[in-house]
């Protein structure tokens, strides 16, 4: 006798664990102190609200539709998805939380955003990867980034669950055209690998940064306790929803000692090559005489991405390896951390064929990896 169809519908249809976090779990465990102080009070919640439009409830306040449906007579405007919006209104601020059905983020702003007078100083989100390396992954309203490359994009494993944590913040007022009004010079510091073929301007841009504190993607100074509040209340939530996997795709090298710092692990050994040829290169940079910033350390990184070569400041030369993430192409650099008791022991495919390595100065070697794309730290 035939047997009836069982399956996990919601599932299928794109709804998981992670769209049900309660407001009160984001804002306990992703919202740090110094954030929730700056925003002061909730003093006011409102209903969720069902948004289907690529604009939200006040201006900079938007989502994506990567994958360019059209709805209502093929117009343009709108997200094949909805997803839902629940504001909360602060003695300084607003704290904002949307979901769709892969995935949530976390919204602070400082200041009056219903009257345009608005900064965002935190984002933060968690994203179920179990569509990545299909088109269905950039369906969600909520990316900034695609995921659809079978390839470079495909998950850890069809058999573990996993989420990709990202996070942004910084404090308010403390933008670079805040402070000496280049806008350019700020486009530079958000995303470096954009001028990499402008070696002029690049070199120009280069040297400021080189000389102030702020890391590359920092175009505003970081609010201090949020790397090492949040990492911990990632790993919290995950847990709590029986996730298998953390994962992260750290756009700087100063990112990427943040997740190692935290017990992330490389999800390909070309790409461990790469930023094991990047850290002895900085070491033999400061052995040389030459003591670098944690930021600096990360200039480094992305100055041997700018073209020509011969650019590139000879005290500064690793002669070999490029940052394997750009935040352009399609190429990210994953980090993931085992959660549950059975992903421990797993070992993920290597993302990567085998790659001839290329020389680097001083003995070591590193198989050369490019530009990459992801939601950066």
């Amino acid at each position: 006798m035939l047997k009836f169809t069982v399956a996990n519908y919601p599932e299928l249809l794109g709804y998981t664990k992670v769209c049900q976090v309660s407001d009160e779990d984001i804002w306990q465990h992703l919202v740090s102190p110094m954030t929730k102080g700056l925003l002061g009070d909730i003093v006011e919640i409102r209903p969720p609200r069902v948004i289907e439009s690529l604009e939200g409830l006040f201006p900079g306040d938007h989502a994506a539709n990567l994958n360019d449906h059209r709805m209502f007579g093929g117009q343009r405007g709108f997200v094949r998805f909805p997803y839902v919006t629940n504001f909360c209104k602060t003695e300084n601020g607003a704290f904002i939380v949307k979901r769709d059905g892969v995935k949530f983020e976390v919204f602070c702003w400082f200041g009056d955003v219903e009257k345009g007078k608005g900064e965002m100083i935190l984002k933060a989100g968690l994203r179920d990867r179990r569509f990545d390396g299909t088109v269905r992954a950039n369906d969600s309203a909520l990316l900034d980034y695609p995921y659809d490359d079978p390839i470079l994009h495909r998950p850890l494993s069809p058999d573990f669950s996993s989420l990709e944590l990202s996070i942004y913040a910084f404090l308010p007022g403390s933008r670079i055209t805040d402070v000496i009004s280049d806008a350019e010079y700020e486009r530079f510091v958000t995303q470096p690998y954009t001028f990499c073929n402008k070696p002029e301007e690049f070199i120009k841009f280069f040297n400021m940064a080189w000389a102030s504190k702020r890391a590359p993607g920092q175009q505003a100074a970081p609010i201090p306790d949020v790397a090492p509040f949040v990492l911990r209340g990632f790993q919290r939530i995950a847990e709590d929803l029986g996730y298998d996997f953390l994962e992260m795709a750290p756009s700087h090298y100063h990112v990427a000692r943040w997740g190692l710092g935290g017990d992330y692990l490389f999800r390909d050994p070309v790409q461990e090559a790469t930023f094991n040829a990047f850290s002895e290169g900085l070491e033999r940079i400061r052995a040389s005489g030459m003591p670098l910033t944690r930021t600096q350390q990360s200039w480094v990184c992305v100055v041997q991405s700018l073209q020509p070569s011969s650019r590139i400041p000879v005290a500064l030369r690793l002669s070999g390896p490029q940052w394997p993430q750009d935040n352009i192409g399609p190429k990210v650099l994953w980090l993931y951390k085992p959660l549950s008791e059975r992903a421990k022991g797993f070992k993920p495919a290597p993302l990567h064929a085998a790659e001839p390595a290329v020389s680097v100065a001083g003995g070591s070697s590193a198989a050369p990896s490019s530009a990459v794309v992801a939601p950066k730290e």
